[in-house]
Formats: structure tokens, sequence, C-alpha cells
């Protein structure tokens, strides 16, 4: 994954690399970056011929010998270089960008230990605080009762 220095080096980044342009001849978006390429298939002589896979069964079809290429490795010939690098996991892939995704989905996040158990110690510690017991009928007497507003006033004029 890259790192910026900055803000402005990371906007400058996204201008350069992740705007889409609208083709002028063909009306289909690109990136940017794939846009000289891109516009080579329009002239005349370019390479508007796509390479198929030769494998029995498989449709695939490719604009670059490079990235068929890719693609008999990762698919056909099952060749895995990239491993996760959380130990205990051991999960291979074909491809970076997948393997970066599986290492940034968060399935690794985790806490060891027994759940269960914790659970169980959690809700059996004592709580703080002051203990409330039911109100007994002596204690509701006790509890002095202030006269409303209006009974006061009715024994003012007495």
């Amino acid at each position: 994954m890259k790192q910026f220095s900055n803000e402005q080096c990371l906007k400058a980044h996204i201008q350069s690399c992740h705007q889409h342009i609208t083709c002028e001849i063909c009306g289909t978006k690109q990136l940017k970056k794939n846009i000289k390429s891109h516009l080579r298939t329009h002239e005349e002589g370019g390479s508007m011929e796509r390479i198929k896979c030769d494998y029995e069964g498989c449709l695939q079809t490719f604009t670059k010998k490079s990235n068929l290429r890719q693609h008999v490795k990762a698919v056909h010939l099952e060749n895995k270089p990239f491993v996760c690098c959380f130990p205990g996991c051991g999960k291979r892939f074909a491809y970076k960008h997948v393997k970066d995704n599986h290492e940034k989905s968060g399935c690794h996040v985790h806490a060891h230990g027994d759940f269960e158990e914790a659970d169980e110690k959690f809700r059996s510690r004592p709580r703080g605080g002051r203990k409330r017991q039911c109100p007994t009928v002596e204690m509701l007497v006790r509890k002095r009762v202030s006269p409303s507003k209006q009974s006061r006033q009715g024994y003012e004029n007495f």
C-alpha cells in the first residue's frame, strides 16, 4: 500500500491516478493512467484483437499477453505465491490485491480466550454502589411529607 507524507501528496496522487476520463472515440470511461493504451486500440493497425486462453473449456480473452500469462498461472496452474502475513492463517492467493484485501478485511481481528468463561466471571463479580432494599412500612411512615403550597396558604388564614 502506498503511503503519502501529507494530504497534499495524497490528493495529487488521486488526481493523477484514480480519475476517470471518457474516451472521445468510443465513449467508454477509462482510468487516466490507462487512457494512452486505450487510445492505441483505436489507432490504424491497433490491436483490437483479443488474445484467447488456450486451455480447454476456458472462454477468457485478454488485451495483453501479460494478462493472459497471469490468468494461466492463477487459474489453470493454481499458482498462489502471495501468503497472508498473519501468523496461523497460511492462506495463499494468486493475486497480490486479493491478499491485501484479505489482510485488510478484519477477519484476523479477534481476542484469544474462552468468552463463556469471561462472561461468567464478569456476571459474578461484585458491583460497586449501595445495595437498595425494599422499603418497610416504618421507613415509609418515617419520611417527612411537606405540605403542598395550597394547604400552606390555608393554614396562614387561621
